[in-house]
C-alpha cells in the first residue's frame, strides 16, 4: 500500500526537529554569552531556528499540493535554508569561544 501524505509528514516531522534542536542551541549559545556579540549569535540562531519552523511549515504545504497534483517535489529555496543554518551555527559558537 502507498499512502502518499506520509512522504510530506516525514519531512515535516524532520524540519520541526531541526528547528527545535536549533533552538536549543541558540538557547544555549545565547545562555554562554559573556559579551554582546555572543548574545547577538544566540539571538541569531534562535531567529534561524524560527525560520526553519517557518520554512518547514511552508515545505510541508508544497509537498502536499505537488504529490496531490503529481507534480515533481522539487524546491529551490530549500538548498539555501538548510545550509545557512549549517554554516551559521557553528560560527556563531564562534563567536561565543573567541569572545570569552
Amino acid at each position: 500500500m502507498h499512502d502518499p501524505g506520509l512522504q510530506a509528514e516525514r519531512t515535516r516531522l524532520a524540519w520541526s526537529r531541526t528547528a527545535l534542536t536549533t533552538a536549543a542551541y541558540g538557547a544555549l549559545l545565547l545562555h554562554a554569552a559573556r559579551s554582546v556579540a555572543g548574545a547577538v549569535s544566540g539571538v541569531v540562531v534562535l531567529g534561524l531556528a524560527f525560520a526553519l519552523l517557518v520554512c518547514g511549515a511552508a515545505r510541508y504545504r508544497f509537498v502536499r499540493r505537488a504529490v496531490a497534483a503529481g507534480d515533481p517535489v522539487v524546491a529551490g529555496w530549500a538548498r539555501v535554508v538548510v545550509p545557512a543554518v549549517l554554516l551559521a551555527a557553528p560560527l556563531a559558537a564562534l563567536v561565543v569561544v573567541l569572545n570569552r
